[in-house]
């Protein structure tokens, strides 16, 4: 049996090793050694906590943050992979006073199965700085223009404050942040969520990639309020100084306004009104001045359309010095219409009022409450209700009495004086 193993030994191994080396060139012909490039595959940075822990940051300088990585091994592996099976990493545990760390290349798939992975380059280099803190406002900015005859009115957002850290460097670049609302053509109150943006010093958009906010988006409220154009009217009360009179010039500036609110509201406002016990003139002796804010007489919840105007409005009242002209009412003028019937009266000539058959009228006025006013304008009749009133009778009797006078002087005049004549009633002659 020996004999037959061994029998043609020579040729027996020649044939195995022949066998394999066919067997070898038929697995290289059907699966051959492959590589492949996988491009810009990003470099994590693992245990950056221990930086934090030293109140510092560290990031790969610009233009390291990827890297090509080739990768090779039977094509039956490797054409089976893809860049996300591919993960490039540093580690700060290793990190030296040069700031360098080596890469390690690993693959989550076939990672017993490829011959090699070899990165572009093989170490990075990280900038290491002071970690900063920072807290800033939260600003609304509009984007674009509400429908016409509407304007922006106050927003409230969910949080007012954002506090943002990383790289100093990034941290000083810092000038504010915003929240953009859309508000073109809107003609109602929005709500959004909006994200937070960074801008530097001169209004540009920062690239906050390397910055860690405490949140991202900001839910927000946007007031969009009607407006409309409106006049301011001003009521007065008082009596100036006595010989002073207001001469019927109100005048209020700005004597129109552009109020804003809610539409349903706005409508049913035509104007404002002043009312008498804001504008009190007594006992002034020259035009008087004061300052009233409209929006105490407005519905609450109306505003100023206008940055410029917070509410108060001037107004001015105009008062002068009274003069007086005198006219003399001659007796024939005088009426008695008041005498009961088959009764006549006749003016006793000589009394205080009545002199040389005329009645003085003294009146006061402004001076041009006087133009063209002239005797005939005046009205004067013996009231004879008045005198039965004061001496408690009941009718008029024939007999010799002293009457008021009723005087009914044009617009805007008055008299100071109560006047009497005396007079003689008696029977009508038949």
């Amino acid at each position: 049996m020996k004999q037959k193993l061994t029998h043609n030994l020579n040729l027996k191994v020649l044939a195995v090793l022949f066998s394999i080396i066919i067997w070898i060139v038929v697995v290289n012909i059907d699966d051959p050694i492959k590589s492949v490039q996988f491009n810009d595959v990003t470099i994590d940075v693992l245990n950056k906590q221990l930086l934090t822990e030293k109140n510092l940051v560290g990031d790969i300088v610009s233009g390291q943050e990827t890297v090509d990585v080739t990768v090779s091994g039977r094509r039956s592996v490797i054409e089976d992979l893809s860049k996300d099976n591919i993960s490039v990493s540093v580690d700060c545990k290793e990190l030296n006073e040069s700031n360098t760390l080596t890469l390690k290349v690993s693959s989550n798939k076939y990672s017993g199965d490829i011959d090699s992975m070899k990165p572009e380059f093989d170490k990075v280099e990280l900038n290491v700085e002071e970690l900063k803190k920072i807290q800033k406002a939260i600003q609304v900015e509009p984007v674009g223009f509400p429908a016409d005859g509407y304007i922006l009115g106050d927003y409230t957002i969910s949080l007012n404050r954002v506090n943002i850290e990383g790289p100093k460097s990034v941290i000083d670049k810092v000038q504010s942040a915003k929240i953009q609302v859309d508000v073109d053509g809107a003609s109602g109150n929005i709500s959004a969520s909006a994200p937070i943006i960074l801008y530097d010093a001169l209004g540009e958009r920062l690239d906050s990639s390397k910055l860690k906010m405490n949140l991202d988006n900001i839910n927000v409220s946007q007031e969009v309020l009607y407006t409309k154009t409106i006049d301011v009217v001003c009521n007065v009360s008082g009596e100036p100084e006595e010989g002073y009179k207001a001469n019927g010039n109100v005048q209020v500036v700005p004597s129109k306004v552009t109020i804003a609110g809610m539409k349903s509201v706005l409508d049913n406002i035509s104007q404002v009104t002043i009312p008498a016990t804001a504008v009190n003139i007594s006992n002034q002796d020259s035009d008087y001045k004061t300052s009233v804010n409209i929006f105490n007489y407005l519905p609450s919840g109306v505003e100023s359309a206008e940055d410029s105007f917070k509410g108060a409005v001037s107004v001015t009242v105009g008062i002068e010095k009274e003069t007086e002209k005198t006219f003399n009412i001659y007796f024939n003028k005088i009426s008695f219409d008041g005498l009961p019937e088959g009764l006549s009266a006749e003016i006793i000539g000589g009394t205080e009022s009545a002199l040389d058959n005329r009645v003085e009228i003294v009146a006061y006025g402004l001076a041009d409450e006087f133009e063209n006013v002239i005797a005939s304008d005046i009205k004067v009749e013996a009231d004879f209700d008045k005198y039965m009133e004061e001496n408690n009778i009941a009718q008029i009797n024939q007999g010799y009495m002293t009457v008021p006078l009723k005087v009914t002087l044009p617009s805007g005049l008055r008299m100071s004086d109560n006047l009497k004549i005396r007079i003689r009633v008696k029977a009508d002659e038949t």
